[in-house]
């Protein structure tokens, strides 16, 4: 869409009274490591202070044991979610004793993988499949790529926005509209990678006995000079197994098809690997995808359902009712891991996404999507880095010039324009960890314990206000807990073979 065109939808949707009553429904979920003292995953259990991590709805575990995964409710205001956010990390950060929590998305130090403790729930069926599911990221993967952490910010519009949008509202024709914003922000992944990305560096034990083309950073790190995020690149969160997936989002049932397909159809490297060892087992199917979750991408539909059904289920019977944003680093200088003005930017390229034209994407322009991800991922601080834009190649910086005049043309329209306006200020990517880490004198796990424990203490200065909240939501998740350990239940075996049946 040329900037004239863009121009005009803008103008449409100001005298429809789009941008008047504009309901945008922001959520976060944020990872980060428990780290100890000495700059090591932590080896203790989740804080039993915090809840269960079966049934605490605002904070659990990821991955590891040590792996936190905080979780806000919805909200509309951008204060509201950013205090929200900022609270719960106060009230973690008060059982942490001496731990702190990791800043940045690529993990410290790891000396052995096999250190590195899979998340523990319960003994009911529920907490053993998640330990399964976990088991089985490790025998595929290992355990170092699971210990990557990120945010994933779930956006949707409102009812009355959307039927702005769209005079019929029907869930058919909601699925379309995000199905459009999905693929317009694959499209735009690039500039969220530019902008977001803060994770150029990794200790170098992350890397041990793989393959990879890094540059040695001093003795003890591995970085591109001129690298985003390392975090979605090759050697970070990524999967073998799914890069022939090509998932268009051409329509929902076409992608729900091809996640079943995923799951139910064998792969020959995890086939090898088998269900159980010993009778113990040891992943929830032999295909490409456990579970649907195990489908990595920047951006997935999804749906709030009853957790007795799969996520598949549930999108095939009632349909898209968010998006998850997942490719974003966790930003280093933030002690929640992002800022408001980096939420206002997200906004901001969502809107444009659900709000320009979106057509199907053909074999060529995947290519060419697949090929910009990739050179801005190891080179997108380049200046003479080039990607495709507009229907040619052309240099990052004026390519990223072009995003940002149609965005700020949408933040003097947007509510709070102004706000908008100076988040724009800060769409360079600013990533002087390279430049921190004095050319390789300062190990990467060093430096990263040094802002970690600036974050814990500037956090540990500051009372949580939701305290009690957060008190009672940890005591009635262990109610909970305990109310689904007396329930009679079939066999784990019986339990999966029941679950994998419902696809």
């Amino acid at each position: 869409m040329s900037q004239a065109d863009f121009g005009s939808k803008l103008n449409q949707l100001k005298l429809a009274g789009f941008f008047d009553s504009l309901e945008i429904n922001r959520g976060i979920e944020k990872e980060s490591l428990r780290v100890s003292a000495d700059g090591k995953i932590a080896s203790t259990r989740h804080p039993r202070a915090l809840g269960s991590p079966l049934t605490n709805p605002s904070i659990t575990t990821d991955f590891a044991e040590s792996l936190i995964e905080l979780v806000t409710p919805v909200f509309q205001d951008i204060d509201d979610l950013y205090e929200y956010l900022l609270m719960l990390h106060v009230f973690v950060n008060q059982h942490l004793n001496d731990e702190v929590l990791w800043a940045y998305s690529m993990p410290p130090s790891i000396d052995d993988e096999d250190s590195i403790n899979i998340a523990q729930y319960s003994d009911t069926n529920a907490g053993k499949i998640k330990e399964i599911y976990r088991r089985g990221l490790k025998e595929r993967y290992g355990s170092s790529m699971q210990c990557i952490a990120g945010i994933h910010f779930n956006f949707s519009l409102g009812s009355n926005s959307l039927k702005q949008l769209e005079n019929n509202s029907n869930q058919e024709n909601i699925d379309e509209i995000y199905l459009g914003l999905i693929r317009n922000f694959k499209r735009y992944y690039w500039f969220v990678l530019s902008v977001f990305g803060a994770s150029p560096v990794v200790d170098k034990t992350f890397l041990k006995g793989r393959d990879h083309d890094l540059d040695v950073l001093g003795d003890k790190n591995f970085y591109k000079p001129f690298a985003t995020s390392l975090r979605m690149s090759d050697i970070g969160y990524k999967s073998f197994a799914q890069k022939d997936m090509d998932i268009r989002y051409d329509s929902l049932d076409e992608f729900l098809q091809k996640i079943k397909d995923a799951i139910l159809i064998p792969f020959k490297p995890f086939e090898d690997i088998g269900l159980k060892k010993n009778s113990e087992w040891l992943q929830i199917s032999t295909g490409r995808l456990q579970i649907e979750n195990e489908y990595y991408d920047s951006i997935r539909p999804k749906r709030v359902g009853n957790k007795d059904l799969r996520p598949y289920e549930v999108l095939l019977s009632s349909g898209i009712e968010y998006v998850e944003v997942r490719g974003i680093d966790l930003s280093p200088n933030e002690p929640v891991g992002i800022s408001k003005d980096q939420i206002r930017l997200l906004d901001l390229v969502l809107i444009y996404c659900i709000i320009s034209d979106s057509p199907l994407i053909d074999d060529a322009e995947a290519k060419k999507i697949k090929q910009n991800e990739s050179a801005v991922i190891s080179n997108g601080n380049n200046s003479e880095t080039k990607i495709f834009f507009n229907g040619k190649k052309q240099f990052i910086g004026k390519a990223k010039q072009k995003v940002v005049e149609k965005l700020k043309m949408l933040a003097s329209v947007m509510p709070n324009g102004s706000e908008y306006i100076n988040a724009l200020k800060s769409v360079e990517s600013k990533n002087g960890i390279i430049d921190s880490l004095n050319d390789g004198e300062i190990a990467f796990t060093d430096y990263g314990m040094l802002t970690s424990k600036l974050h814990k203490s500037y956090l540990s200065s500051l009372e949580c206000s939701d305290l009690e909240k957060f008190k009672d939501e940890a005591k009635e998740s262990w109610k909970n807990f305990d109310k689904l350990n007396t329930l009679k239940e079939p066999s784990i075996d019986e339990f999966i073979n029941s679950y994998n049946s419902k696809l």
